[in-house]
């Protein structure tokens, strides 16, 4: 049974706007969070931050929907008016993406190539019950890594190009990769094909015979796609976040809105998985933040078990960093470092990550963050590993070095 709880105590308060944006930014409203919606927008908002903080997060649609639901004789009338424009624009691109999709499937199946759609169309639909409520601007293709060669193919014959490697430079720190980004002009349609989730530190395998079993059919508007099945979404859902220190309120809110749309989700599944993929404390965290921010209903069991980690519950607090009134007690995607090594679920696994900070000189490591638990050991062990790498640098050969590289890569 799902709990239904009086809002989560925050550690850290948000800014007035963040807190509308914040109450607003869900399909399903209770009457008390509707009756604190009518108070907060007659009080002094600066809208302007509103629309440009929705924006920015992503949430514009769910905006839109709760405050022409909710209050719209209360709400001035530019601020609706830019949120109506901007919601009808995104619900056209979304069914021109979705179509988009549903023809590179057919295309893909007639070929023999597996795939998955992840998040965009799909996670509308599984999560929020709607293609028009869920921001997304390109098409995030699962496919196995042996069949990379094959889905480049697919995507040539559609009238794609690989988009080059130049284009991609600055992007890559805040990107999914390592994965090929394909482009099309007519229409304009952007096509990821991944089978990991990576980042800097940070390397999580999509590519699962677990993944590929479970796999679902989703219903769009003009057709059917495949999609990753509810427990295995959330576990990636939360993966995602986690790698982005969820900086985006868009992210909390696919968490919170698949885990309100399917109240029959087996936790057992979930977290065999993620204990399997080692990936089960990036799960409490974003399970914390989305009750936490958005009070996403979860079973008495899975409450009492985030209970149990005490350390997760207090990052889940410092996050989205954007929304809260002190951004400096958040923890940003800068951060990301300090937080993988927060967020892992074995000593082992966390200095393993440790060492890898300190051989790339993270700063992460050198002065780690005040809420980042051990991390007087890690500053310790960077004034150890930090100098003595730069000797090493300095004394061997780069062929000698890369043989060493490869080794710590491997036992890591």
């Amino acid at each position: 049974m799902l709990m239904s709880t009086p809002p989560v105590a925050r550690q850290f308060p948000l800014t007035p706007e963040a807190e509308l944006l914040v109450w607003c930014a869900r399909t399903i409203a209770s009457d008390d969070l509707k009756t604190r919606i009518r108070h907060q927008v007659q009080v002094s908002l600066d809208w302007a931050v509103v629309l440009a903080m929705a924006e920015y997060h992503g949430v514009s649609q769910l905006l839109h929907r709760s405050l022409t639901t909710i209050c719209p004789n209360l709400v001035p009338l530019e601020p609706l008016a830019y949120l109506r424009k901007k919601t009808q624009a995104g619900a056209l691109l979304n069914r021109s993406l979705a179509q988009e999709l549903i023809s590179l499937c057919e295309a893909f199946q007639e070929r023999g190539v597996s795939v998955i759609p992840i998040k965009g169309a799909t996670l509308a639909v599984l999560a929020y019950g709607d293609l028009a409520l869920r921001d997304f601007t390109d098409l995030d293709l699962l496919v196995p890594k042996s069949s990379v060669a094959e889905a480049q193919a697919v995507l040539l014959a559609q009238g794609y190009k690989r988009r080059a490697l130049s284009d991609t430079l600055s992007e890559t720190i805040n990107e999914e990769g390592p994965y090929h980004v394909f482009i099309k002009r007519r229409p304009i349609s952007r096509v990821d094909l991944q089978w990991v989730m990576a980042h800097p530190h940070f390397n999580f395998w999509l590519d699962r015979p677990e993944i590929w079993r479970s796999q679902i059919s989703v219903v769009l508007e003009n057709g059917r796609v495949p999609g990753l099945a509810p427990e295995i979404l959330l576990i990636v859902l939360c993966v995602h976040g986690s790698k982005h220190a969820w900086e985006q309120l868009k992210w909390v809110c696919d968490v919170a809105e698949l885990v309100t749309s399917h109240p029959d989700l087996d936790w057992n599944q979930i977290f065999a998985h993620a204990s399997n993929w080692r990936c089960q404390r990036m799960l409490y965290l974003g399970l914390s933040v989305a009750h936490i921010m958005l009070d996403a209903p979860l079973p008495a069991a899975v409450l009492e078990r985030l209970k149990t980690d005490v350390e997760v519950e207090a990052l889940a607090h410092r996050m989205p960093a954007s929304l809260l009134s002190d951004a400096h007690q958040g923890i940003t995607e800068e951060q990301a470092g300090a937080l993988y090594f927060s967020a892992k679920d074995s000593w082992s696994e966390r200095w393993r990550l440790g060492l890898s900070l300190c051989r790339a000189h993270s700063p992460m490591a050198i002065t780690p963050p005040s809420w980042c638990h051990g991390g007087l050991l890690l500053s310790c062990l960077a004034q150890i590993i930090v100098p003595l790498h730069r000797e090493v640098k300095r004394l061997l050969s780069p062929r000698i070095r890369g043989v060493i590289n490869r080794w710590f890569a491997f036992i890591g």
